[in-house]
């Protein structure tokens, strides 16, 4: 007598919200779709590396606001499908664990350099949260899923942070200096995958979009921190260009063994695509 099969597990759809009620039927996003729309995503989110150019239009956080309203108005105006915009999954809280452990490290050590004036702060959290609005809906809302419809798993995965890492070599045009551009870029791969992560266990990309939030603000709070006691600049280039790739080690090790069955197609946030 031979032992029946055993059952596949089958893809969990992402709890509902009020993003995915009743109406219009929602249709998935095709990747000419969503490469027009990062295209002019970048083009929004850019105007910030020339404010000469484009003068108060380019201050923080406009062009960030804009690229956020643009996501914004085509999500309501197409209501494309796949894009993990509802509640997370029920007991996927537990994954968060070691990111979690980055967050008051970052509080302790602006705490023990100098909290920067309260108004910088102020001003950098409500940058930190156009940013990560408006890079999570980009990336993990919109891009993985059209690329996940023609790619494998990991093919989309690696693809999709690849990008994400790309994109902020444009920091150097603000800074002037591609140095630590080229390693913010590095970083942000892991970083990206690490989101990913989130939206793939949690079938969501609010857990992302909060993370992210709190991850630029507590860095970014460090880098003021440290060019406020610093001494012709090298604290800020250790935070800029040494401490980024020693932090986000874990994460993306982290991110790898949470993704480490991503070819068995039960990931919630996942969404159907090349087998």
């Amino acid at each position: 007598m031979t032992d029946a099969p055993e059952p596949q597990p089958e893809l969990q759809p992402p709890h509902t919200s009020a993003w995915q009620g009743t109406g219009r039927p929602r249709r998935p996003l095709g990747l000419v779709g969503a490469l027009v729309v990062f295209a002019v995503w970048l083009a929004l989110s850019s105007l910030g590396f020339l404010p000469g150019t484009f003068g108060p239009i380019a201050q923080a956080p406009v062009p960030q606001a804009l690229a956020t309203g643009f996501l914004v108005l085509c999500l309501l105006a197409f209501r494309w499908s796949d894009l993990a915009l509802g509640l997370p999954r029920p007991g996927t809280q537990r994954i968060m664990w070691l990111p979690w452990l980055y967050l008051p490290g970052f509080g302790a050590l602006v705490v023990w350099v100098g909290t920067p004036p309260v108004t910088q702060l102020i001003g950098l959290f409500a940058l930190m949260v156009w940013i990560a609005v408006s890079e999570e809906l980009m990336f993990r809302g919109i891009l993985f899923p059209a690329l996940r419809r023609r790619l494998r798993i990991w093919p989309a995965m690696l693809l999709t942070s690849g990008v994400f890492g790309l994109i902020h070599m444009g920091n150097g045009l603000e800074i002037g200096d591609f140095r630590p551009a080229a390693v913010q870029s590095v970083a942000a791969i892991s970083t990206g995958l690490l989101l990913l992560a989130m939206r793939l266990r949690r079938g969501s990309i609010w857990p992302a979009v909060i993370y992210h939030l709190l991850w630029n603000f507590g860095a970014f709070s460090l880098e003021l921190a440290l060019r406020q006691q610093g001494k012709d600049g090298e604290p800020a280039l250790f935070s800029l260009m040494i401490l980024p790739l020693i932090v986000v080690v874990p994460n993306g090790l982290y991110a790898l063994w949470l993704l480490r069955h991503a070819g068995r197609g039960d990931l919630p946030g996942d969404v159907p695509g090349a087998p």
